[in-house]
């Protein structure tokens, strides 16, 4: 006689099964909310496919950009200088009333003549005039030069606006800028949706973090003021140059082990591990580091401004991938931070230390710590930038990418479908960017890009979680742990 289904272990065991799964998924969803115990959410669906075209997005636009930024060149002969409107004259007749300070080729670069006691003119260096003025012709301070400047870029920026030549260092800026932080927040949702035993371990800010931050960054920056000032030799400038090169270089290499680690899906096996810093190598790392040695060799000769991006845009994607933020709260606090930090630094250093330090190390510092666009050629025949801080970029990156990783845990738990709070606080992005570009043009200043970027995106992210009922459940979210990165044996025997 055949068993009773109805009352059979067997027929009993896909209702059990069921229920457990669906306790399973309870519990696993209150552990990722609540922050008790990091569980990685499941990957969502099509984001191998998104990393990997994003990547080729990247590479295209730097590549197109660069391309078009090199079709401003044309040679200028030597001893001669190309005025604005294309009028080319010898640099004997260069005019310091009209045409302003002196250019790097002319002999008397960075100098205007003075009137000695005696009533000779002599020839003295822009830096040994007072600091508070008066400020001589060929000084860039002096004030009727300063006043026609002005009035030249404004009528130069109405000529323009709406043509490509002054159309293009903005796309230029927000095609880098914008694609940095969306593909460094979707690989940071790869990474962070990687198995455990596999995963790459990241720098976790928690809130103490985030209180020095800006502390931090403003030691670090008025200590770069005081050294360019007081000790800016051409073999102090280099040193620091080489440093930062040297870091490039390192991230250049971690940038093309995770790509093609997202297209095997897996990891590569380590070749050695570093005894300094204790730290594994794979094939990928080292071929990478090599192209960044002969990227860092190039820059240091040229100061090549397309390597200068390449090593820009690597160092971006980096931090946005790898420093991942513990909570929302840490986010917020870190925003507003470098919110009071940005406005300080380009809008009230010059009152308390006479010079714009933000804008003086950015120019004094020919490293890759800003991402440069092309928008004109200069008298001399180099090309002159328009440019954005690499801070810009990975600070709003770095909060942004907490938001993806938020939308991936919802999306895991069935409770969203997409990447809602990326899409929005990506859109606010942009839009933030293009009012500082706005507002840039039309004051003919230097802006704190985060004055603009903090609110848009802040204020973006509040926006999407009240509408969503999730904002007490994002405020209460956290990261409370990264899993180390695997050991050699580990990864080796994950790998075979």
């Amino acid at each position: 006689m055949a068993p009773n289904r109805a009352s059979s272990p067997a027929a009993r065991e896909p209702k059990a099964s069921k229920e457990q799964k669906t306790q399973d998924s309870d519990e696993k969803e209150k552990q990722e909310v609540s922050g008790k115990k990091f569980i990685a959410p499941p990957r969502p669906e099509g984001l191998l496919g998104n990393v990997v075209a994003l990547h080729f997005a990247l590479f295209a636009s730097v590549a197109l950009f660069a391309f078009l930024g090199e079709q401003m060149v044309h040679p200028i002969p030597e001893g001669k200088f190309e005025k604005k409107d294309g009028t080319v004259i010898d640099l004997s007749d260069f005019d310091p009333v009209d045409l302003g300070p002196f250019p790097k080729c002319h002999p008397h670069f960075e100098e205007h003549e003075f009137k000695a006691e005696n009533g000779t003119r002599v020839w003295r260096k822009n830096s040994e005039a007072p600091s508070g003025g008066p400020y001589p012709v060929a000084h860039p301070e002096n004030p009727e030069w300063v006043a026609k400047s002005n009035a030249d870029a404004v009528k130069e920026t109405n000529e323009n606006r709406f043509k490509w030549v002054g159309l293009q260092p903005n796309f230029h800026l927000l095609a880098l800028a914008t694609l940095c932080v969306y593909l460094g927040s979707k690989h940071g949702v790869w990474i962070f949706t990687e198995p455990s035993e596999t995963r790459e371990a990241a720098q976790l800010l928690q809130s103490q973090d985030a209180y020095w931050f800006p502390v931090m960054g403003s030691c670090t920056l008025f200590g770069l003021f005081l050294v360019l000032k007081y000790l800016g030799t051409d073999f102090v400038k280099m040193a620091i140059t080489g440093v930062i090169v040297f870091m490039c270089m390192f991230g250049v290499g971690s940038n093309l082990d995770q790509l093609i680690a997202v297209a095997r899906t897996k990891p590569m096996k380590p070749l050695f591990r570093i005894p300094v810093v204790n730290e594994t190598m794979n094939l990928m790392e080292l071929l990478g580091m090599c192209v960044g040695a002969a990227m860092a060799y190039g820059f240091m000769m040229s100061k090549n401004w397309i390597i200068n991006n390449v090593f820009g845009v690597s160092f971006c994607l980096v931090g946005i991938k790898m420093i991942s933020l513990s909570s929302y709260k840490t986010g917020v606090i870190l925003f507003v931070g470098l919110f009071f930090y940005d406005i300080f630094w380009v809008f009230g250093s010059k009152s308390v230390f006479g010079s714009n330090v933000m804008v003086s190390v950015a120019k004094g510092v020919e490293a890759p710590i800003k991402l440069m666009f092309p928008r004109s050629l200069g008298g001399c025949g180099k090309l002159l930038h328009s440019m954005l801080g690499l801070g810009d970029i990975v600070v709003p990156g770095i909060f942004i990418a907490f938001l993806a990783k938020w939308d991936a845990v919802k999306m895991g738990a069935g409770k969203s479908t997409s990447f809602v709070y990326l899409n929005t606080s990506m859109v606010a992005y942009v839009l933030s960017l293009v009012t500082t570009v706005s507002i840039m043009l039309f004051f003919n200043a230097a802006q704190p890009a985060l004055l603009y970027i903090v609110p848009y995106v802040l204020i973006a992210s509040i926006l999407v979680a009240v509408s969503r009922g999730e904002l007490k459940e994002l405020w209460n979210y956290e990261i409370t742990e990264e899993p180390a990165a695997p050991d050699e044996k580990t990864a080796e025997k994950k790998n075979e």
